[in-house]
């Protein structure tokens, strides 16, 4: 048989990968290059493993069936257990169904459910195709690569995928002293292009830049004058400076519009990180996707909770009135705070919720806990335990009863009620979240290092008009064996977003807890 020499190159993906990136990871395989393809080539059982729902939840598995599905249309030949289709200009796809599968003596298995031997798949695409090197097999699991490359298989990572997890120091980046001195000779305010000139690098909108002060780190922060639709979307931008923030900023005072406050809900910014994070990026209405970022005891849950209830309270009209959000009629910024988490459990182990003994509150309890301490923490807890913002205020639902009168009643911060509509938290699961949609929400997506890069763009493509984004994590703890520090939906989400205008970043480098905790950090034990 002639051999076919029409591919560059052959690419073999695993199952993780196509969890991991959905059906945008073809388009990483294209070959872009006039007048040449590649060919990515999936054996009839990988798609069998793809169609589970059990471990699919809204992963990219489904969404790349979905696309195979469509490529039926475009089928260029089937012959001997290969069909092939079209699917971009510089890629096609072939699925094989052959005897390279099932109950062979060979060591080579995709993984451990799943017979599929990588030799002989091997050896029939060396046999079918004529390319200058060997098919590329790609997966981000390390069990597969010890294996197959033992047996001199050729196996990659999913380099495209990959994101350097250094990328959460973005937000907050080191000056120069020529910086510095540039914007101290010109009162503290230049153009945005003589300080990337400065700086020899790109600087984006809502980024700021610490400098060595003389007591203390100073801030300055760019921004840029926007210019918006009808629909209130930035469509452009102008005037885009670097200023140096105020002293009277280092004082750490907060401000919604022009009401000034040294504490929300009793919690107060304790060095400028938190701060930035409070002012620039929680609080801050002209930011709709802001990520924290920061390890452990660093206060980035205790943060965001906070400064999620504050925006959902019913406050009176004379505060809405000094924070600009609207004289007329009842609401908080945002009407309810949507909690977001991972399907997992510890160790990454995937499983249902509805498997745990107890009540919805006992099973979730246990993922509620960094809330349920940052609850306490706060003014909150004097008034009513954290199990109350579950409930709704009339009529029973999952988590009990409705909330009591005397709880509905309570002013929070002398000026602040719960909504009265309405549950002030619901908590979901990323596992159940397809076909849903949120409008003036403000929705925390926590743990998002344990989310796929395709989880996290499916949630925040469920986020509608008037909602805001807070993006939470460390690529530090990583529990989703799907997920490492390099691959994970928080990493992924900042290096799609830190450059758009809407967006913020500011990662908590302080722990402040116990000494122990502290030293901890330095103990070499990683899950993943």
């Amino acid at each position: 048989m002639t051999k076919n020499t029409e591919y560059h190159e052959i690419f073999v993906p695993f199952k993780d990968v196509y969890k991991l990136g959905g059906a945008e990871i073809f388009k990483q395989f294209e070959r872009n290059k006039k007048n040449q393809k590649n060919l990515v080539v999936i054996p009839i059982d990988f798609i069998d493993s793809l169609d589970n729902p059990q471990e699919n939840y809204m992963g990219g598995a489904e969404d790349v069936l979905k696309f195979l599905k469509k490529t039926n249309k475009e089928k260029i030949r089937s012959t001997n257990g290969i069909t092939t289709y079209k699917v971009l200009q510089g890629l096609d796809i072939a699925i094989i169904d052959d005897n390279t599968q099932k109950n062979c003596p060979e060591v080579y298995y995709y993984d451990d459910n799943n017979g599929v031997s990588m030799s002989k798949l091997e050896e029939k695409i060396t046999s079918q195709w004529n390319i200058k090197e060997k098919p590329i097999f790609i997966t981000n699991n390390a069990k597969t690569h010890i294996k197959l490359g033992g047996y001199g298989i050729h196996i990659e990572d999913p380099y495209f995928l990959q994101v350097n997890e250094d990328i959460v120091n973005e937000g907050i980046i080191i000056g120069n002293e020529e910086l510095q001195s540039e914007l101290y000779s010109q009162e503290g305010l230049i153009s945005l292009e003589n300080a990337m000139d400065i700086l020899e690098r790109d600087l984006f909108v809502n980024q700021f830049i610490r400098f060595m002060g003389h007591k203390d780190y100073e801030y300055a922060k760019v921004s840029a004058d926007f210019i918006k639709n009808s629909s209130g979307e930035i469509i452009d931008k102008k005037n885009g400076l670097v200023e140096l923030l105020s002293p009277q900023e280092h004082s750490k005072k907060l401000r919604i519009g022009n009401h000034y406050m040294n504490e929300i809900l009793g919690i107060q910014p304790r060095d400028m990180e938190q701060y930035l994070a409070f002012q620039y990026g929680l609080l801050n209405p002209d930011v709709s996707l802001f990520v924290l970022c920061g390890s452990q005891g660093s206060g980035k849950t205790l943060l965001s909770y906070v400064a999620a209830i504050d925006q959902v309270l019913w406050y009176e009209k004379s505060i809405r009135k000094l924070r600009n959000t609207g004289e007329i009629g009842k609401g908080g910024v945002f009407k309810q705070m949507i909690l977001l988490k991972p399907n997992e459990i510890m160790g990454g182990k995937r499983r249902d919720v509805g498997f745990l003994p107890g009540s919805l509150y006992e099973k979730l309890k246990p993922h509620l806990a960094p809330y349920i301490d940052a609850h306490r923490e706060s003014s909150l807890n004097d008034l009513f335990p954290f199990e109350e913002m579950l409930k709704h205020p009339k009529f029973t639902n999952d988590f009990g009863a409705p909330r009591e009168d005397c709880i509905n009643n309570i002013k929070i911060n002398q000026y602040g009620r719960l909504p009265s509509n309405i549950e002030m938290i619901e908590m979901t699961y990323s596992g159940y979240m397809r076909g849903r949609s949120f409008r003036d929400s403000l929705v925390l997506i926590d743990e998002a290092q344990n989310l796929t890069p395709y989880e996290v763009k499916t949630i925040i493509q469920r986020l509608g008009e008037g909602c805001k984004g807070i993006i939470m994590g460390d690529p530090a703890q990583v529990d989703n064996p799907f997920c490492s520090r390099e691959i994970n939906g928080l990493t992924h989400a900042i290096q799609h977003y830190i450059h758009r205008d809407y967006s913020a970043l500011v990662n908590l480098t302080r722990n402040y807890r116990s000494q122990m905790s502290k030293d901890a950090t330095s103990w070499k034990a990683f899950s993943t």
